[in-house]
């Protein structure tokens, strides 16, 4: 069993997604996790709109992801 680092939850290896160094992510995590750690992210904050977030699967959490930035006071 591993431990996913973002919920903490115990999972059996075929629900992890993603393992590097000590950072283990789940099968229900992993579309939080890629989103925060897209290489575009910085990009879409202001405004440009890459051509590779066109076929994401995860565009729909980045979206609502970044809408949450801007609206958020820090951003």
């Amino acid at each position: 069993m591993f431990k996913c680092s973002l919920c903490g939850f115990e999972v059996p290896f075929s629900e992890v997604i993603y393992i590097k160094g000590n950072v283990v992510i789940c099968r229900r995590c992993f579309p939080t996790y890629y989103v925060k750690n897209c290489i575009f992210l910085r990009r879409r904050l202001i405004g440009e709109n890459p051509q590779a977030c066109s076929f994401c699967q995860y565009r729909k959490n980045c979206d609502s992801y970044i809408a949450s930035l801007k609206g958020s006071p820090e951003a």
